[in-house]
């Protein structure tokens, strides 16, 4: 086997370990999440969704409030203007939208 063919076969077994376990796509059990839990947390845009009065259940009070890079800064939004409106802080009132590439792909909270 020629020395090129040896250095292929490897570098295409170490992108496959990076990409599967190590970078930003290996995936994340903790958030049910494709990307990895470093670049949910810390490192994804997200459009921040804030929903007013919660306990109704209207779908119609879920408002877009802004953009966030990383989940506590999407929290820190969300509880921002939940102060803003003056309304009672809820875990349950906001909604991180991960945005990549132009799309909407998954949904999170802060879980800690």
């Amino acid at each position: 086997m020629s020395s090129y063919l040896k250095l292929a076969l490897w570098l295409g077994f170490f992108y496959l370990i990076y990409t599967n376990f190590i970078g930003d796509e290996s995936g994340c059990k903790r958030y049910a999440s494709d990307f990895s839990c470093s670049y949910v947390e810390k490192k994804a845009n997200y459009d921040v969704y804030y929903w007013r009065n919660v306990s109704n259940g209207d779908e119609k009070d879920e408002k877009y409030i802004g953009s966030a890079v990383g989940l506590t800064q999407c929290k820190d939004l969300a509880i921002s203007h939940a102060n803003f409106i003056h309304e009672r802080w809820s875990e349950r009132s906001y909604i991180c939208m991960l945005v990549k590439d132009g799309k909407n792909l998954e949904k999170h909270r802060l879980l800690y």
